[in-house]
Formats: C-alpha cells, sequence, structure tokens
C-alpha cells in the first residue's frame, strides 16, 4: 500500500464551474483517487476555494456585492457542482471561514524569512491614477510579453509564462479601462534561479518514474533556457493572508506562492477530522508519499516550477510525483468564455444530464494532450450509441435469455466444450471459444484500465477507450449468442451455456473496471449482479486471479432498470 496526496487546481470562486472546469482537473483527479482507493492505497484528495484570489474582489465589483460575499456565494455553487458531478474532494477548504488556511501559509511563509529563502526588492509596478490603486494580476488587462495573446498581470493564459511585474504591454486597468503608470513597490521575492540545479535533478527523477505530459516536459524544457525570474510573493492589497511581520502592515501574500501550504492545510483538515491532525505533515514529510497534482496547463509554472522549489527551499516535505496538465476544452469550436457567456454551466447541465453519462464523455474527449471540443451532439452520440445502445441493450439482452433459457441462474462453464465437427457446423455459425470469452477478455480489459489509470502514465481517456471498445464488441457479439441458442449441434448447447455465462461475467468485468469513471452505474449494476461492493469505496472489487465475479448458480434479476437516458 502506497499513500498518495492527490490535489486539483484551486478555483476562484467568481463563477460556477464550466464543463471545461470538469473535465481537466476536478474529474481527473476524482477518477485517479477512485482507482487507487480501489487497488488498495491510502488516498487523501484535498482542496481548496481560492477565496483570497484578485479575481474575487473584481467580480464582486461587478455584481455590486462584496468579496466575502461573492466568495461564499460562488464557493457554494462550486461545491454543489463538485457534487452533482460525483466529483467532491474528501476536503475542500473555504479559507475564509477555516483558519487552517491562513494558519499554514504564514507558517511555512516564516520558515521561508527565517531561513533566508526570501528577499526583499524594490520591483516595477502598475498604478491606477483614477482608481487610486497598485494593478494586479486580475486588475491589469494587456498583451503577454512574450506570445502577444491578451493576458492578465501574472501568468499567460496562451503560453503559461509568467509576466515580468509590470512587463504587460498595452496595459489598462480592468477597472476604468485606462492606461495605468508604471512606479515602483517594495515587495518580498523568491529568487528563483537559485534553485535552478536542484529544480533539474528533481525533474529528472520524477520524470525518470512517471510520464509527463508533453507540453508540460516542452514548456520547462523552454522555460530553463532562460534566466528564472525571481518571483514576487507579496503584494500591497487590502484584500488576503496578510503577511506576517512588522512593518508590511497592508500587505498581503499573493495566491500562487500560497497555493502549495494551501493543499498542506486542506490535508491538516481532513486528516483532523479522521483523528490525527498531525499526521498531515507526517504525510507531507514522508518521502515515500506520493503527491499527485492536477492543473490547467496555465497553472504550470505554479505546480511544476515555483511550489517545487518552494519546498525545496523549506527542506521537510515531499516534492511532487507527478503533475498531470490538460489543454483548453473548447465549446462547439469556440473557447469557453464566462464573461461572454460562452459556457455550459456544470451544475445546470448535471441536473439536466445523467452524471456517469457525462462523466464517461468528459473521459472519452477530454483535452488530455491537445485541445479537444465538447458539441451537444457528440454527446448526444455517446450517450445513444455507446451507454443506451451499447451497455444498456447488451444488459438487457444478457439477462433477458438468461430468464428465458436458465431461468436467471448463471450456468457452469464446462472446462471445455467439445469441439463440434467442423463439417456439420453451418457456415452461418461463427465459433466461439467461451473461455477466451469468459477469462481473457476479463483479463484484457483489467489490464488496460488499470495501466490507463496507473498515475505514472494517466489517460481516462484510453480507460474510457478501452471500456467503449469491450463494450461494442460484446454487442457484435450478441448476433452469434442468438445463433447458437437456435443450434442444436454438437456441443451447442454447451457452447451457447458457456458463452451466456461469459456475456455475463464480462458485464460485470466491464462494470467494476468502469467504477473510476462511472461511480453510480458501475455500484446500481454490481449490485444487480451480485458483486460485493466495497463499503469505504463505495465501488465494485477487482476479482482476484482466477475468480469469478458471478459464479454459477447465482440468480440474477431478469431485467434491471434503465440507468441512462437518451437526450432528445
Amino acid at each position: 500500500m502506497t499513500s498518495y496526496v492527490v490535489t486539483s487546481a484551486p478555483p476562484n470562486p467568481n463563477g460556477d464551474l464550466h464543463l471545461g472546469h470538469l473535465s481537466g482537473p476536478f474529474l481527473g483527479a476524482d477518477v485517479l483517487a477512485r482507482h487507487l482507493r480501489r487497488s488498495g492505497h491510502e488516498v487523501a484528495y484535498v482542496g481548496y476555494s481560492d477565496e483570497h484570489s484578485a479575481y474575487v474582489p473584481r467580480r464582486a465589483a461587478e455584481i455590486g456585492s462584496t468579496a466575502h460575499r461573492t466568495a461564499k456565494l460562488f464557493g457554494d455553487r462550486m461545491e454543489e457542482t463538485l457534487s452533482l458531478g460525483g466529483m467532491h474532494h474528501d476536503w475542500f477548504t473555504r479559507p475564509l471561514t477555516d483558519t487552517a488556511h491562513t494558519e499554514y501559509v504564514q507558517r511555512f511563509f516564516l520558515e521561508l524569512w527565517e531561513a533566508g529563502a526570501l528577499e526583499v526588492q524594490e520591483l516595477p509596478v502598475f498604478r491606477c491614477a483614477p482608481c487610486d490603486r497598485y494593478l494586479y494580476e486580475s486588475e491589469v488587462r494587456g498583451r503577454c510579453q512574450y506570445c502577444d495573446d491578451p493576458s492578465d498581470g501574472v501568468y499567460c493564459e496562451a503560453c503559461g509564462l509568467p509576466q515580468e511585474p509590470a512587463g504587460l504591454a498595452d496595459p489598462l486597468c480592468t477597472s476604468c479601462w485606462t492606461t495605468p503608470d508604471t512606479t515602483t513597490l517594495r515587495r518580498v521575492v523568491f529568487p528563483l534561479e537559485k534553485w535552478r540545479e536542484r529544480l533539474t535533478s528533481y525533474y529528472a527523477t520524477a520524470q525518470a518514474a512517471a510520464e509527463w505530459r508533453p507540453r508540460l516536459r516542452a514548456y520547462l524544457d523552454g522555460l530553463f533556457e532562460r534566466a528564472l525570474p525571481d518571483t514576487p510573493v507579496s503584494r500591497e492589497a487590502g484584500y488576503g493572508v496578510p503577511v506576517p511581520l512588522p512593518g508590511w502592515e497592508g500587505h498581503i501574500l499573493d495566491t500562487w506562492f500560497s497555493g502549495i501550504w494551501g493543499y498542506v492545510a486542506a490535508t491538516a483538515r481532513l486528516t483532523e477530522a479522521q483523528g490525527d491532525r498531525e499526521k498531515a505533515l507526517a504525510l507531507w514529510s514522508d518521502p515515500d508519499t506520493r503527491i499527485v497534482n492536477f492543473i490547467g496547463f496555465d497553472c504550470s509554472f505554479s505546480h511544476a516550477v515555483l511550489w517545487p522549489a518552494l519546498l525545496l527551499a523549506q527542506g521537510s516535505l515531499t516534492l511532487p510525483a507527478q503533475v498531470v496538465i490538460n489543454e483548453f476544452y473548447r465549446l462547439e469550436g469556440a473557447k469557453f468564455s464566462t464573461s461572454r457567456g460562452h459556457a455550459i454551466w456544470g451544475g445546470e447541465f448535471l441536473r439536466r444530464t445523467n452524471a456517469d453519462a457525462l462523466r464517461f464523455h468528459l473521459c472519452l474527449t477530454g483535452p488530455e494532450r491537445e485541445q479537444n471540443n465538447f458539441s451537444m451532439k457528440e454527446y448526444a452520440e455517446t450517450v445513444t450509441d455507446v451507454l443506451v445502445g451499447g451497455l444498456e441493450t447488451w444488459t438487457d439482452t444478457v439477462l433477458d435469455l438468461l430468464a428465458q433459457d436458465f431461468s436467471s441462474v448463471v450456468p457452469a462453464t464446462p472446462a471445455a466444450v467439445p469441439a463440434a465437427d467442423s463439417a456439420a457446423v453451418p457456415v452461418a455459425v461463427p465459433a466461439v471459444v467461451p473461455a477466451a470469452f469468459t477469462v481473457a477478455e476479463r483479463e484484457e480489459l483489467t489490464a488496460k484500465v488499470a495501466a490507463a489509470l496507473a498515475a505514472e502514465s494517466f489517460s481516462p481517456q484510453a480507460a474510457a477507450e478501452a471500456l467503449a471498445a469491450t463494450v461494442d464488441r460484446a454487442v457484435a457479439d450478441l448476433h452469434a449468442l442468438r445463433l447458437l441458442r437456435h443450434d442444436d449441434g454438437p456441443g451447442r448447447p454447451d457452447a451457447y451455456a458457456a458463452s451466456l455465462a461469459g456475456h455475463v461475467e464480462l458485464l460485470a468485468a466491464v462494470a467494476v473496471a468502469a467504477a473510476p469513471l462511472m461511480p453510480g452505474w458501475s455500484a446500481f449494476l454490481a449490485s444487480h449482479l451480485g458483486v460485493p461492493v466495497e463499503m469505504e469505496t463505495r465501488m465494485p472489487r477487482w476479482a482476484e486471479a482466477g475468480e469469478r465475479l458471478v459464479p454459477a448458480g447465482t440468480v440474477l434479476p431478469a431485467s434491471v432498470p434503465a440507468f441512462f437516458h437518451e437526450l432528445s
């Protein structure tokens, strides 16, 4: 058993989560956590709402509210959406009402300060005279100094590179849309370049043990071709975690600095709820603990560069074993956009569709290694062709034949089916090898899904494709099954019984293998097939080698209620 801490990038509570958000870190982290837990590992899946983000007061001004009310409004909506999608964390911190977040952020800041890992520098900064304020991140909009795409004031969403302080081209204040002045301000800075060699060594070790996705590797290679930036970790503002130093009143710690400590704080709250708060630091300090971070590509600098360097400087906590990025998920060919209203909001959509159907489609089409697209037409095709016309047609047919011909009792599978005289076998009836269909097919599916969902090479898309291919092959085999049923040639009754039992076993194997992707459907079908569902994981367990998931003699229902429904 290995201990894992799985995290998803902290969302800004400035709106609900849309399908673009759900398709990446949240679904990926949830699928991995379920798979690891079902495989016998200890898993803490934690996260938090980025309630101190500069985007919160900006959104509050837009809707005529306060930052605290806005953070609560949209934080509640995000949690509800994650619950509707079956993607909720084991612990999800709400920093404005949970003092642990501030406690841990300030604690680790002081450790770094006292160790001499931080510096004070006078840095350029934008200042808006009409608004009488310094501008950071969401408060200023311009063009990226590296790729020329539109960017806010910290990280470029397109290329993921950090902007130099006051480095944006054509900056505008996002409140009054005037061009700001440039002045200077005293800030606490983390000198990242000092950690170049140790970061390079860390990447070599981590990437030898796990497959980091190609774009992240290319991003890191490009970033390390130039000097790493001195990274500001404080700024002057009235909303955020205060800098805990005398003489720094009115300065706060940037949320991009705070994030890694927020994960530790969330783990502490989880282990405290389990009866042992101190276990969190023991877990994070254990070199055998595997930390897996799920992020969008635009968070690459913080999660894959800044935070590992901060952990190296802190010295006692474990660095991430894997950083899983995803690309942008587009909607009907265009980028999801909150400001333009071009989005499908998760909470609204999950009230109108089946959560497991959406999870499966997002796994199948998610933007793992390249941008991908969500379209309602393709989603409807997945539901109609794979889930309703595939899984449910297969289930209904197998249970109906079992009821008609074996009184719903799973027949024994003969060790070997007598081979029929080849001359006596009608051309229209294909030869069937039940043992291969029962054992090899199940083991092949189990191996493919387990390999696809391993943390080292995580790909829910590959798992979904393997499941869809198995369903397609099983549905195609139903014709041969019906032909066997009506043939009374030598050995055919035994072959029919074995083949039908093989279908039952493979159907159960699909329910078990699909559990991390479609936990609701998996538990639903497993309960009807008599496959044990474990209380702690709420998922059916893997079968041991040579063990049948649905033994001969098991009495099954003649049918099961429809779980999915076709979309209009």
